[in-house]
Formats: C-alpha cells, sequence, structure tokens
C-alpha cells in the first residue's frame, strides 16, 4: 500500500509538471494582449486533469476569444435534437476572412470543375486561399477531441510571433468546431463531474450520447436520418473545405495516437488523388511526432475506411480529403500504464514500419492527449500551407476525372430508379438521399429510352458525367471485397472494421438499373433536374373508406396519422383499411406521406384491428438499436413506450403493452444481468432479472407477441427454453463468418408478418443467429435462405452452406402468445427500408393469433 502511494503521489507529482509543460507547449505565444486563455474564461487549463468544460463552456469560451481578435468569427448551423445551437468558429487573417465568399466559391468550382480547364483551374488554385476543416469530434465519450478545440482555438488567434501559425493565417482558413455532438458533448461532461472521485469517475454514461444513436452518429454519414447529420453535412457543403479532419480516440494499444494511411481494403470510386492524399498528410504528422519527439504513433492498424457511411469520410466523395485520428486515453483522469501489461506483442518495443517510435509505458494525463491532438491539428495545417495551390489543382482534377469517367462509359454512364414501383415513395426517398448529398438527380418528364431501354414517366435518373457520381456508384453497385486481400480460402486477411455490404437499392427494396449502353443524343431532353425527389400522395376515386397498399411504407404512417384523427383500421392481404375519417383529412394525411389512398364506396371484406400498445425494451448503456427503433418507431408514428428493468421486473405487463420488441443485445446474460456494479452505479446496474423474465414469459404465455431482433432472439431462445437451435451460435470465424453483408430470403407460406413483402426480399445479416427448428416446435417458418447457392448479393460472407435451407426468422408458439424471431435487424440503422414492414405488421393488435403450419416431431423434421 505504502509503495503504491509513493507511486501515486509521484505520478500526481508528474502530473503537474506534464500538465503545465504541455499546456505551456499547447497554448505558446507571445503576449496574448486582449485575448483569454481558457483559465481566465473557465478556470481551468485545457488538458487539466479532472477538469472537463461542456458545450456551454466551450462556446462561451469561443466567443469571448472571438470578441477580441478580428481573426475569428462565430456561425451557427441549426439545432440538436435536444434543442442546442451548433456554432463553429471560421479563423484566419482579418484579410482573408474578408475573402470568404470568394474562397467558398473557388472552392465549389474546384471541386466541380465547374467552368474549368486545367489551365483555368491552375490559375484559381495558385490565387485561392484553402478551406481546412478540423472538429472536436462526434463521440462525446472522446473528450480530449472535444476539449482540445479551444486550445487549438487559442493557438490559432494569440499567437503572433509564432511563424508557423501566421503562415497558416496568411494561407488558410480554418473552419473549427467545437463539436459535432453538442448534446453529447454536455451530457457525458455533466456524468463524469457527477462521478468525479467515486469509484465509477471513469465509467462510460449508462445511456447514448446522442438521444437516439450514440456511436452510431458515426454511422449515418450517406443517410443522414438525424437531424445533426444533416445540419453538418449542409454546413459541410456549404463551404466545402479541401480537408476534412475529425479528432476521434481510442489509438491501438500501447499506441499513443492512431494516423493515416488506413488499412486495405478501401474503395476504387474514390478519386486516386484523395486515397494519396490522405497517406500523404498522415505520413506528415508522423514526421511531426518524431520532430517533436513524441512517440506512439502509428498507422493502418485496425481502421479501415471501406464503409462510405462515416459521418466523418463521406465527404472524400466531394473530392474532400476526409480522415480522422485516434488518441490514446478517452479520459480526464490520468493513468499509469505498466509496460509488462502491455499485449505480449508489443512488450519488445521494437519499431515497426507503421509504429516507428514505440510507446514506452508511463503515466498518461489528460493534456498528453490535449498535445498530441494539437500537434496534429498544427501537421494538417502545415500541410494545407505547404501544399495549398497542388492541394487545390489536385481537387479539381478528381473532379474533371470523375465527369470525363461517366462521360466516357468507364462505368456505368446513368443510373435509373424506374417509375412505377410497388413503393414508389421509397424510390423516391432513394434518389433524394443522393440530393442531399449534393448529387444531381434527374426526373424523366416524359418516358425515355437510355441506353437502349424504355423507362415510364416519373423515372428518377442519375446521370454519372458529374462530379459526385463515385457517391452514386458507391451507393448503388453491389459490393466485392477487393482480391488482393482476400486469402485463399475467401477470408478477409484482416477482419472489416465494419459492415462490408451496403448497397442502397437493395436495402430500400427499390430497382435501380445501370445504363450501360451510350444513351442517344437527345436522350436527355426529356429528364428535368429537380431540388428535391418526392413521390406525391394523395386520394384517388371517391367513397368513404379507403385502401393503403400494404407494399409501401408511407401506408403505415398514414394509417397511424389516421387513427389519431379517429380512424378505424382493418386490414386485407394486400391493403390497410380506413374508415370513419372525412375526404378532406385521408387527403392531407396522404399528401404529406406520399402514400396513395384508393377511395371506395363498398369497403372490402377485411380483419378488424387496432394500432397495437406497443413497448420497447431500453436496458442501461449504449444500445444502438434500441436507439434506432425508437426512432423510427417515432419516425411512422408508433406511440412506443420505453421498458426499463425496473418496469419489467413489475410485471402486469399484458395490462399495458400488445407488442413488446427486444433490440439486438448480447445474448441472455445481457438480458438477466445488464451493467455490473463496478461498471455503473446504483439505479444503472443489473437487467430484467429473474422477475423480469417471468413477467416477461406471462406476457407471452397470456398472449402477448414478443418481437425480438438479431441476438436479442438467441437471447429469447435461451430465456424461453424456445425449441429453436442457433446453428452458427460460438462459431469461429474460418467456420462461419458475416459482420455485415446482404442476403437474400425467401418467404415462406403468406403471412401477417410479410404481408406487402416481396417472395424473395433482402436482409442485413450482421453477426446474427441462423435458426434451426426443433422437437417440439410450433409455429411458422417466416423467411429462409436458399436451399442452393450462395444468398450473397453484397459484401463478405464465409461458408454460405451453412445457411442453405436453414431459417432467417420464425414465429414460434408460447402458450397463447408468439415469439417472433428475426436473424437480422429489419431496421438496421435506419436503413434497410425493403424490410421495415416484417416490423410494422406486427404492431397491429389482431383478434386472435394466426395458425401455426410447422409441427416439429423429430429431431430431424425440419430443414
Amino acid at each position: 500500500m505504502e509503495k503504491s502511494m509513493a507511486g501515486l503521489k509521484r505520478g500526481l507529482a508528474l502530473s503537474t509538471m506534464a500538465m503545465t509543460g504541455a499546456i505551456a507547449a499547447v497554448l505558446a505565444a507571445a503576449p496574448v494582449a486582449a485575448q483569454p486563455t481558457p483559465k481566465e474564461v473557465l478556470g481551468h487549463d485545457v488538458g487539466e486533469d479532472y477538469y472537463l468544460a461542456s458545450y456551454e463552456d466551450s462556446v462561451n469560451y469561443f466567443h469571448k476569444l472571438a470578441a477580441t481578435t478580428d481573426k475569428m468569427k462565430m456561425v451557427t448551423a441549426g439545432k440538436t435534437t435536444q434543442g442546442r445551437t451548433y456554432e463553429y468558429a471560421i479563423i484566419s487573417s482579418p484579410e482573408n476572412l474578408a475573402k470568404w465568399d470568394a474562397t467558398v466559391a473557388a472552392h465549389k468550382r474546384l471541386a466541380t470543375a465547374d467552368g474549368l480547364d486545367d489551365a483555368a483551374a491552375k490559375a484559381l488554385a495558385k490565387d485561392s486561399l484553402i478551406i481546412v476543416h478540423i472538429d472536436g469530434g462526434l463521440h462525446a465519450a472522446e473528450v480530449s477531441a472535444h476539449q482540445s478545440a479551444m486550445a487549438l482555438a487559442y493557438k490559432l488567434v494569440a499567437s503572433p510571433n509564432d511563424e508557423e501559425v501566421q503562415k497558416i493565417l496568411r494561407n488558410v482558413i480554418v473552419v473549427l468546431w467545437p463539436t459535432l455532438n453538442p448534446d453529447g458533448m454536455t451530457m457525458v461532461v455533466d456524468w463524469y463531474r457527477k462521478q468525479r472521485g467515486t469509484q465509477w469517475e471513469t465509467s462510460a454514461m449508462p445511456w447514448l450520447y446522442q438521444d437516439y444513436v450514440g456511436h452510431d452518429n458515426n454511422r449515418d454519414g450517406y443517410m443522414l436520418n438525424m437531424i445533426e447529420s444533416q445540419n453538418v453535412f449542409k454546413a459541410e457543403q456549404s463551404y466545402s473545405p479541401t480537408i476534412w479532419y475529425t479528432h476521434h480516440q481510442v489509438a491501438p494499444f500501447p499506441a499513443r495516437i492512431w494516423v493515416p494511411p488506413f488499412s486495405d481494403p478501401m474503395s476504387s470510386n474514390i478519386s486516386p488523388y484523395m486515397r494519396s492524399w490522405t497517406t500523404a498528410i498522415g505520413v506528415n504528422m508522423m514526421n511531426a511526432f518524431e520532430e517533436r519527439q513524441m512517440p506512439g504513433a502509428i498507422a493502418q492498424a485496425r481502421f479501415d475506411n471501406w464503409y462510405p457511411g462515416f459521418l466523418d469520410y463521406t465527404h472524400v466523395f466531394r473530392h474532400t480529403i476526409s480522415f480522422f485520428t485516434e488518441v490514446a486515453h478517452s479520459s480526464a483522469t490520468p493513468k499509469y500504464y505498466d509496460p509488462k501489461k502491455f499485449p505480449r506483442n508489443m512488450q519488445d518495443m521494437k519499431a515497426q514500419v507503421m509504429y516507428p517510435s514505440p510507446w514506452k509505458g508511463g503515466w498518461w494525463h489528460f493534456a498528453d492527449s490535449i498535445r498530441y491532438e494539437t500537434v496534429a491539428s498544427m501537421s494538417v495545417l502545415d500541410t494545407a500551407v505547404r501544399y495549398r495551390d497542388v492541394l487545390l489543382y489536385n481537387r479539381y482534377q478528381a473532379a474533371r476525372d470523375t465527369i470525363s469517367k461517366g462521360a466516357s462509359g468507364e462505368g456505368p454512364y446513368a443510373w435509373v430508379i424506374p417509375g412505377g414501383q410497388a413503393d414508389a415513395p421509397e424510390a423516391a426517398s432513394l434518389a433524394q438521399k443522393l440530393i442531399q448529398q449534393g448529387v444531381i438527380v434527374n426526373r424523366a418528364n416524359a418516358p425515355v429510352t437510355l441506353g437502349g431501354k424504355p423507362y415510364p414517366a416519373g423515372s428518377w435518373v442519375i446521370r454519372m458525367d458529374q462530379p459526385y457520381a463515385g457517391l452514386v456508384q458507391e451507393l448503388f453497385e453491389r459490393q466485392k471485397y477487393p482480391d488482393a486481400i482476400m486469402g485463399g480460402d475467401g477470408k478477409p486477411v484482416d477482419l472489416p472494421y465494419d459492415v462490408t455490404g451496403w448497397t442502397l437499392p437493395l436495402q430500400f427494396g427499390v430497382i435501380a438499373e445501370p445504363v450501360t449502353a451510350k444513351p442517344a443524343a437527345d436522350a436527355y431532353a426529356a429528364l428535368t433536374p429537380v431540388a428535391e425527389a418526392r413521390e406525391q400522395g394523395g386520394v384517388t376515386g371517391s367513397g368513404s373508406t379507403f385502401l393503403l397498399s400494404r407494399k409501401v411504407n408511407a401506408s403505415f404512417f398514414a394509417a397511424n396519422e389516421a387513427a389519431k384523427r379517429g380512424a378505424k383500421i382493418a386490414l386485407t392481404p394486400d391493403s390497410i383499411v380506413l374508415s370513419g375519417i372525412g375526404a378532406d383529412a385521408m387527403a392531407a394525411i396522404a399528401a404529406g406521406s406520399g402514400a396513395t389512398a384508393t377511395a371506395t364506396a363498398t369497403a372490402p371484406q377485411a380483419t378488424a384491428v387496432k394500432a397495437a400498445r406497443v413497448g420497447l425494451y431500453r436496458p442501461w448503456g449504449s444500445n444502438m438499436d434500441e436507439g434506432w427503433t425508437r426512432w423510427l418507431l417515432e419516425q411512422y408514428q408508433y406511440g412506443a413506450s420505453s421498458i426499463r428493468n425496473e418496469d419489467m421486473k413489475k410485471g402486469g405487463l399484458s395490462a399495458k403493452y400488445d407488442v413488446i420488441i427486444l433490440p439486438d443485445l448480447r445474448g441472455r446474460d445481457s438480458l438477466l444481468n445488464g451493467l455490473k456494479p463496478e461498471d455503473a452505479p446504483a439505479g444503472y446496474t443489473g437487467g430484467i432479472g429473474e422477475e423480469g423474465a417471468i413477467a416477461l414469459k406471462k406476457f407471452v404465455a397470456e398472449g402477448g407477441t414478443l418481437v425480438t431482433f438479431n441476438n436479442a432472439a438467441d437471447a429469447a431462445i435461451d430465456l424461453f427454453a424456445l425449441p429453436v437451435t442457433n446453428i452458427v451460435k460460438n462459431a469461429r470465424s474460418d467456420e462461419f463468418f458475416c459482420s455485415g453483408a446482404l442476403l437474400q430470403v425467401k418467404l415462406a407460406t403468406p403471412s401477417r408478418a410479410t404481408a406487402g413483402m416481396p417472395a424473395d426480399p433482402v436482409v442485413m445479416f450482421e453477426k446474427g443467429p441462423v435458426f434451426q427448428p426443433a422437437r417440439g416446435f410450433k409455429g411458422n417458418v417466416l423467411a429462409s435462405y436458399p436451399t442452393e447457392g450462395n444468398p450473397l448479393l453484397s459484401g463478405v460472407l464465409l461458408h454460405p452452406e451453412k445457411l442453405r435451407g436453414r431459417a432467417a426468422a420464425l414465429e414460434v408458439e408460447y402458450g397463447k402468445g408468439r415469439v417472433f424471431l428475426y436473424g437480422f435487424r429489419p431496421q438496421w440503422r435506419g436503413q434497410t427500408h425493403g424490410t421495415y414492414k416484417m416490423l410494422f405488421n406486427l404492431l397491429f393488435a389482431y383478434p386472435d393469433q394466426e395458425a401455426s403450419t410447422l409441427k416439429v416431431t423429430e429431431e430431424a423434421g425440419y430443414r
């Protein structure tokens, strides 16, 4: 004890010295005149151990700093989910700030090659300033990211005798965001302040640090589902930076900072200029750390940039060099790292090509993380200064070459989303996703023939001879891992960091076709560019009963809106039938939703139902699938209630709910036991426990419906002792592997759950279960994998034979109720629009249960 206390005292002494020295280095400047230091405003230094500034504190400091200098202006950029205002700073010399509009205009011209040839582009690049975006991150628990923004702001505006800074101010306009996640920043800081001094000081906040999606806020880059994503991208497209740099934590241990280049694979739809400059910037960073004798910089390890949906990365398809870094130690609490406890393969401290100066352990303080991030930021800005005109000209070349590729037919000449699809509003929604990304989308105002194939009026057409066409190809083509990084057995050499396939038309359940033959010269005459892609909903026919197609997702929104206004709901296999609502009200709902309602004077024979009382299990911890589900239910006007552990334990669930949803979670233990006492304070620990398990089983036995997603299905199999086997449970990656790919399934007999679905839908399979009904099974097989061939449509799947003929989704009898087991997430990240109906169809209160069509009496009775 005495020895450890002595070590702690030495550590705290070093803490003071390290903090003082590190902050002095970060904030070094000549006399700062009237510019306030962070300590003068916050009462604490940036990087001070045990202190974190909230978003409100940070923005207040930014404003105080801006008020004392002509080198900094503040800009607002919309609201967050919780109502905070996004703000960011523009920093440069006063002369450059006066040229902001002209600089932005130049950047947009270069990024799109608008009206430029090579000579004009070179001249424009030579004469223009360069815009560099740096932000304080979006994962709020990565706390040094959002704290270091204040240190960088101060350094840039209060260092008149620092020649490096002055070169930056003469050549660069820095767009500096305190954070991309204001709500999360304040929530995490509040949690840390509350727990400081307790045993949970370094514990993770036990709820999502973005109201709906937490860490997945950096998986929303091409969908832009979240209001935060929309506002950030709207701002980014308004100033079109040449470089986008986001701070993250944490580095692969024991490295102190991860920098580019990324690991393979990477997309060939990204301009090689963007790819090579990302590598060059990372190498320059590594050199900057070597120059300052700051060990521990590592590259390539762990992080690839295959998935295009990272919020800090999608900009690369607009020819913005986009990347991040990952600094060690995501806490304001210092820690001693014993080198004897390093991973065994890192204990010899031997240099590697991408880890040239291994860190040797010791005390690490918050100021160290701030110092590393500030040096990284300054290195990026220094690269922008040194290569300003080359970077800008290369950006033009990237746009020029992308346009040329689309015009020459090296890829498709265009993509068409044909008119007249079963779910026309979703087809429009797919086109709208591209418009939000700055892609030019046209609509055919008359029938059109492209590449020899006729398309009806109303088709959406995306020409590929445009500057951001690489993103269209990235989102519309089917993903295939490069052969160069696949092992001889078809297994990736390094398992992917995120999902491997995401083809949006497949996820949306929408047809999109490439035009591979050159269109006739006048083929595009019938096309009109649109600012918004939207299907015009409305009412056709006459009568007091209204029919909505069950093939259309928007119909469920319309039905819920109508029910709120007193409409009665009934169902046929093909339609949602509404009555008891006026024509004007129905017309307004249909127009707002994009759905088409058919009015009729004669009501069809239908089953009367009600909107179900829906409960969504909401465990403590960062369950992103719960958040995505909650968000989706809100978007479609389902009045779902959150069920906490204590609510489950109280029982009486049948009196409150008709349907309970279990989002994806880590199995039975996670459901029963939740967070451990050492991980969170009382009130946040534990799961539903045995009490909750008994109550949940009673709910189903009494006639309730339980819907389970992905690994929650596996938990339900164990908890309810269901006669179902997960045949890939505990399989090694060389036995079966699928970390996120699009697979085709086949629907079984018609079912309530799959009404409105095509016969062969596509599901996102991500490390989920695969089902085999066992002896004693009673229920229905809703969907199965094909009995022959490979169900893979996009991404990576190892050993597809494991899936052949197996069930992907089941309905299982349990007492008077039903348990629905989905071996995938039908609402995955708010992207899989094509399988939403597998959830929505279950959110009606039916008068009875559907009859079971499968009863297994022998062990091998189902295959």
